[in-house]
């Protein structure tokens, strides 16, 4: 392949920046420009050797040349890393004189792209490599490494190589009836089997987009009853203004917190009641659309009034949704004990009383959240879904000869999530995603 190269560190200020070179050509090329000890086609593989960097006769910089020979790098060529001072200036002269000496300007994620044709990858792993890179908790990255280490891959090729053995046994007793003795029950137990594994993993996809978006938790309740309080408790700083007049909320305010390791974005609505004020209207609406969107919801009563009727009807609004009642201001006399279906606990958003143990409910929902959740792309649901109805119209097929076709279909999917099957326009949807110089 040609040699490209780019910048692979962000743009900006910083102690120092990265250049990266892959190709048949690295050397050749860093040798032109290159001035140390040795040149870079000497040394052996991943070694660094101290040097500058000149433009003909134009001194550029002094740096660290990083030599990794081909197999055994990132994209499988050579590839040479230049560590330099860091800023726009310096980098960008650097990479301008590779490019004037033959390399390309590498494409948006073209050194992971390389990576996948060369064998080092699979597209699962590549794209985990984005999932590390645009990790915004630390769960995310957690997952994300465990797929880039081949843990996901492995649970895929697990089910595909079950498969495989199901086909080839029953592609022998099509050809070869007489000699080959097939237990048509064992065959369908198999498929049953890779069939569960599947609704496991897709079962697993609704954990995986929690630990990949976050959880979102509207706060609600009638107005007055220190939702902006716990809001700004919970968040740890004042975002939400908090006054005795009811309505003073009349947008959502938003505060993501990361706890045990899961982003979790708590969101101050107004509360929902008849007003003539078009801003608070508007407000309402909005705090709506929010509640029908959220993963958990804290329902704030003030417990030290009885409940009333806009308590009520927001208790009926959410009666089926997954509801954590919060009994606010228990530093003032209690009005007594509610009925209220929901899972539900004391606090003081004044005085911080019993938040630990409110966050306490939340993270042991979340508690199965573990390394074994795969965090699952749009693209993998969907290739898993078209795998499970495979299988089940395998299960359901009235001939050996249907039954293997269906197999057929399942282990093509399954080649297509991995890359084994390549379609180019899934390829270039993946990889344009990635920076330059990833």
């Amino acid at each position: 392949m040609d040699t490209i190269a780019a910048i692979s560190t962000p743009p900006g200020e910083g102690g120092i920046a990265v250049i990266r070179i892959s190709g048949d050509t690295s050397l050749d090329i860093t040798d032109k420009v290159f001035r140390g000890r040795l040149l870079p086609s000497k040394l052996k593989s991943h070694r660094v050797i101290h040097g500058e960097i000149y433009d003909g006769n134009s001194l550029i910089d002094e740096v660290l040349l990083t030599v990794m020979r081909s197999p055994h790098t990132y994209t499988g060529e050579d590839v040479i890393e230049i560590s330099c001072h860091g800023g726009r200036v310096t980098a960008n002269r650097i990479l301008k004189t590779i490019l004037k000496e033959g390399a390309r300007l590498a494409n948006p994620g073209e050194f992971t792209l390389r990576a996948f044709l060369n064998g080092k990858i699979d597209l699962i792993q590549a794209e985990a490599i984005a999932d590390i890179v645009n990790a915004r908790s630390l769960k995310v990255q957690q997952c994300a490494l465990s797929s880039l280490k081949g843990q996901f891959s492995k649970r895929i090729n697990k089910i595909k190589e079950s498969l495989e053995r199901i086909e080839t046994l029953i592609e022998a007793f099509i050809n070869f009836p007489e000699d080959v003795v097939v237990d048509e029950t064992d065959i369908y137990v198999s498929i049953k089997d890779s069939e569960v594994q599947v609704e496991t993993l897709l079962d697993g996809a609704r954990y995986g987009r929690f630990i990949r978006n976050g959880i979102s938790i509207p706060i609600v309740g009638r107005t007055n009853v220190g939702k902006s309080s716990l809001f700004n408790r919970i968040v740890g700083r004042e975002r939400a203004i908090v006054t005795p007049i009811p309505g003073t909320t009349r947008d959502i305010i938003e505060g993501t917190v990361e706890i045990d390791g899961i982003c979790m974005t708590f969101l101050d609505t107004c509360g929902i009641r008849n007003s003539q004020n078009e801003i608070e209207v508007e407000g309402i609406n909005r705090a709506r659309k929010v509640i029908s969107g959220g993963d958990i919801i804290f329902l704030v009563i003030d417990q030290s009034q009885p409940l009333n009727e806009e308590d009520i009807a927001f208790i009926n609004l959410l009666k089926h949704r997954d509801v954590i009642a919060v009994l606010n201001k228990s530093d003032i006399k209690k009005n007594g004990k509610y009925e209220i279906p929901f899972r539900n606990v004391s606090v003081s958003a004044k005085t911080g009383e019993n938040i630990e143990k409110l966050l306490d409910l939340v993270r042991n929902e979340f508690s199965s959240l573990s390394r074994d959740i795969f965090i699952l792309r749009e693209r993998h649901i969907n290739i898993l879904n078209r795998v499970k109805q495979s299988l089940e119209d395998a299960l359901r097929s009235d001939t050996i000869e249907l039954t293997v076709y269906d197999v057929k279909s399942a282990i093509d999917s399954l080649k297509e999530m991995t890359g084994e099957i390549r379609r180019q326009e899934v390829l270039k949807s993946i990889f344009s995603q990635f920076c330059i110089g990833k």
